[in-house]
């Protein structure tokens, strides 16, 4: 395997999934402390929604829709499916000791 591949593509993926389990476990715990785990219950359809609202840079480059610019959306894409993907997975909880965690 190439190391530039390695270095371009493997690495930054490999830092944005264990932001993502770090940002689960730390919003996880700071919902726990400040006694606010209810919260966790409800954040399932709002992450489903940013993640249903990430789709519009693949509408704009299937040319479904006009508007906005790729690159503009190509951020957003990629911070509404990341904003998405943290609040399913604190939906789902990181309880080890949870039956059905």
């Amino acid at each position: 395997m190439n190391r530039s591949i390695v270095r371009r593509e493997v690495l930054p993926f490999l830092v944005m999934f264990g932001s993502l389990i770090v940002a689960t476990a730390m919003t996880d715990a700071l919902l726990h402390a400040l006694d606010l785990y209810w919260i966790g219950r409800y954040l399932g359809i709002p992450g489903t929604f940013l993640i249903l609202l990430s789709f519009g840079y693949s509408m704009r480059k299937r040319k479904l829709i006009r508007f906005s610019q790729p690159k503009r959306l190509l951020q957003l894409h990629e911070i509404l499916a990341w904003l998405g993907v943290l609040m399913i997975l604190v939906h789902a909880g990181v309880h080890v000791y949870a039956i059905l965690p």
